[in-house]
């Protein structure tokens, strides 16, 4: 009896394999890796929400990541050429981001033209998050969130996507990003990216576990 109970409960135990897994409540810890930004390396996170990006070349699931001090940062699970990687995200504040690139070169994203931005400071705050130059690759795109896991979703008769646009540009290097979200609202949000490869995540915890 007590060796049945025991069995059924160790079927129902959640065994995290993949980033695609992740659900709110479970632990994430990284690996002490070059690549990623210093207060991510051999840290662990909560996942605090979880949602779905859908562009036209399909979804993309996104975790939110919180550490101990309440430190918000953004992790993705993306695909290129059948490889997976992960985009980490930092979301920064306006007044940093006339910080970081001339104000006027920064409006040009809305812009007709494909804009070159340059690096302005290097502040130790941001220390591997930002490179020196960013391209953009793409401009005022349309795209939905939801707020929820869409993994295996049939999405086209969903109705609680929040519209948005967006623009991205890439570092000369392919190792950082920057994602400029507008809400239907005409709220922006601006993200700086690194894109890192999956294994730099030690060990994920489900929650409870």
């Amino acid at each position: 009896m007590f060796r049945k109970l025991f069995s059924n409960k160790k079927d129902e135990i959640r065994r995290l394999e993949s980033v695609d897994q992740l659900q709110a409540g479970d632990i994430v810890l990284f690996k002490y890796r070059e690549s990623l930004p210093p207060e991510l390396r051999e840290k662990e996170f909560q996942v605090s929400k979880v949602g779905t990006y859908e562009y036209s070349s399909g979804t993309s699931k996104e975790v939110v990541l919180k550490d101990a001090n309440n430190s918000v940062y953004f992790m993705a699970l993306e695909e290129d050429d059948g490889e997976q990687y992960l985009t980490l995200g930092n979301k920064i504040s306006r007044q940093q981001v006339y910080s970081l690139f001339d104000g006027d070169a920064f409006s040009e994203l809305w812009s007709e033209q494909w804009v070159e931005l340059e690096l302005l400071q290097h502040p130790e705050d941001l220390d591997g998050w930002v490179t020196e130059r960013y391209s953009q690759t793409i401009k005022d795109q349309p795209a939905y969130y939801y707020g929820r896991d869409c993994h295996d979703t049939d999405l086209s008769q969903a109705e609680d996507g929040e519209e948005l646009r967006f623009h991205e540009c890439e570092g000369d290097d392919d190792h950082y990003g920057l994602n400029i979200e507008i809400s239907d609202d005409g709220s922006t949000d601006v993200f700086l990216q690194v894109y890192c490869p999956t294994d730099v995540i030690a060990e994920m915890w489900p929650h409870g576990d």
